[in-house]
């Protein structure tokens, strides 16, 4: 069943601007899914309304069109118009990705853009990408582009089909490639592997975020199917900081959140189907972090595809904690060029430009990048003397650690700490970071810092790119609070979260990703 809006309308400014040859048309539509609506009253078993654009060169290719879906982050609407095309190479990957529609309808794609349930003109309540409501209305897309459109097919007879996004537009590309088998290739980017714990790693909650979530929500972006308001409700109550602290619905949210992604499908038992993929991921990334991409990576690898990992630097960055948006490559690798050549590659049978996208590429600090055929482990192990964190700490601790770090060494993987935490005020939950300290000033890598509640544990930290200098100092860095952990207004003092009344002491030893050479480029 189908509903088309006959609204077609050529795009104005963005298409005038492009050569004739390189037109194209702009299309409005929705389709029905199967899945009820709970919103829709009395019509509710008719199925949710799935709104899209269509994205048409005006010269149909020969041999039909490839398709590229394409869907936004959480709280954001498709593309109703065609952007403006990528010119600059120095911008972030969220100036940039949208900016790849035009390119790709110049070179002959179809393109649909499309709301996710519980966002934009869809129907239907958010259910956070489950497999069989927001992933099953994806599913009645490509049933429609099958009947209406003319799509190129592969050598087994299956329709080209390709899927971009970045944070929520790269999370259901995980869960649909392993269970729509018309899937060719799909490029998810900055996403998640286990959302529960992208959103509260260890139980402690990564309250930056989670507040951005529910801002959403409150503000009509996302309409909640049930898994937003108990975590909304109680994010921002005076003392709250952990998971549990949502009491009863705690073990229901958990449970939710970790099903819709790829831990889901890996716990249920699902084989990974054989899909070429590109996973493009961020070392800076403070949300999914590369412990996320390399776990995505790694699953799907083990279908057995052509599936190959790019880590930039920069993802979903917190202003709050000094952070901004660096351009979108790896070493001289631009991650637009290499998603295009993967995208001609696998769909429109452009070989040449497949050898541009590297098996392995992590971006270091330094501009180079390292690559190999996997991150670097973490096997270089080294002690961590037992520090005291004071409460209302307004700097971080440096603890150096006793490494015999030869000169260039790369860190490029993701390190693994065994801790001992004794809470001395607060909630007690130390906040850790892998750290340098160079030329006296103290430089937290990655910008990553990671949660660990009282008690003792082996975890792991947040993934780091960097390359080390002569007279550089590793060590950890340990605050008593921190930006990321923290609901606060636009002005004032936090109101929950890992606050100022947080102490602790902390022992225990860190294995370090850290290798005397690596491929740079």
């Amino acid at each position: 069943m189908k509903t088309l809006i006959h609204a077609i309308a050529l795009c104005a400014a963005a298409c005038m601007a492009l050569p004739a040859a390189h037109a194209a048309t702009v299309q409005q539509h929705a389709v029905q899914s199967t899945v009820p609506d709970p919103l829709a009253g009395v019509d509710a078993a008719k199925g949710t309304k799935v709104a899209f654009t269509l994205f048409l060169p005006d010269a149909k290719p020969e041999g039909g069109y490839p398709l590229v879906l394409h869907a936004s982050g959480f709280g954001l609407g498709r593309l109703r118009e065609l952007p403006p095309r990528d010119t600059d190479p120095g911008a972030s990957y969220w100036s940039r990705v949208d900016r790849l529609v035009p390119t790709l309808v110049e070179r002959g794609y179809a393109v649909i853009s499309f709301d996710h349930r519980g966002h934009g003109d869809s129907g239907g309540d958010s259910r956070i990408m489950d497999p069989r409501a927001e992933i099953a209305d994806i599913r009645s897309l490509i049933d429609w582009a099958e009947r209406e459109l003319p799509l190129r097919k592969g050598a087994d007879g299956r329709p080209r089909i390709g899927t971009i996004g970045g944070s929520y537009g790269g999370g259901y590309q995980m869960q649909l490639a392993q269970l729509e088998p018309r899937i060719a290739t799909a490029i998810p980017s900055m996403t998640w592997y286990d959302l529960q714990h992208s959103l509260a790693p260890q139980g402690v909650l990564k309250q930056g975020f989670v507040q951005f979530e529910c801002f959403m929500a409150q503000r009509g972006k996302v309409r909640d199917g049930g898994l937003l308001r108990p975590l909304c409700e109680t994010a921002p109550k005076a003392g709250a900081w952990a998971w549990n602290d949502m009491g009863a619905d705690a073990r229901r949210l958990r449970d939710a959140y970790q099903a819709h992604g790829p831990s889901g499908l890996s716990w249920a038992g699902q084989p990974s189907r054989r899909v070429d993929a590109l996973v493009v991921q961020a070392s800076e990334d403070v949300l999914f972090d590369m412990g996320e991409g390399l776990r995505n990576w790694r699953q799907l690898k083990a279908g057995g595809g052509d599936v190959r990992l790019m880590v930039l630097r920069s993802g979903h960055v917190n202003p709050r904690a000094g952070q901004r948006d660096k351009p979108a490559r790896c070493g001289n690798v631009d991650a637009m060029d290499a998603m295009l050549g993967w995208l001609d590659a696998r769909l429109r049978d452009i070989e040449p430009a497949a050898p541009s996208v590297p098996q392995l590429c992590i971006a270091l600090d330094d501009g180079t990048a390292f690559e190999g055929a996997a991150p670097i482990a973490a096997q270089s192990s080294a002690a961590l003397a037992r520090t005291e964190v004071r409460a209302g700490s307004s700097a971080p601790v440096f603890v150096p650690l006793p490494t015999d770090a030869p000169r260039g060494a790369v860190l490029a993987g993701v390190p693994e700490a065994e801790l001992d935490v004794r809470a001395a005020g607060g909630p007690g939950v130390a906040l850790v970071g892998l750290a340098l300290r160079r030329n006296g000033e103290l430089m937290l890598l990655s910008d990553q810092v990671v949660p660990a509640p009282p008690g003792r544990q082996r975890i792991a930290l947040g993934g780091v790119a960097a390359r080390l200098r002569p007279g550089d100092e590793l060590g950890v860095a340990l605050f008593a609070t921190h930006a990321q952990y923290v609901w606060a207004p636009a002005s004032g003092a936090p109101v929950a979260g890992i606050a100022g009344d947080n102490a602790y002491a902390v022992s225990g030893r860190v294995w370090l990703p850290l290798a005397a050479e690596g491929t740079a480029r």
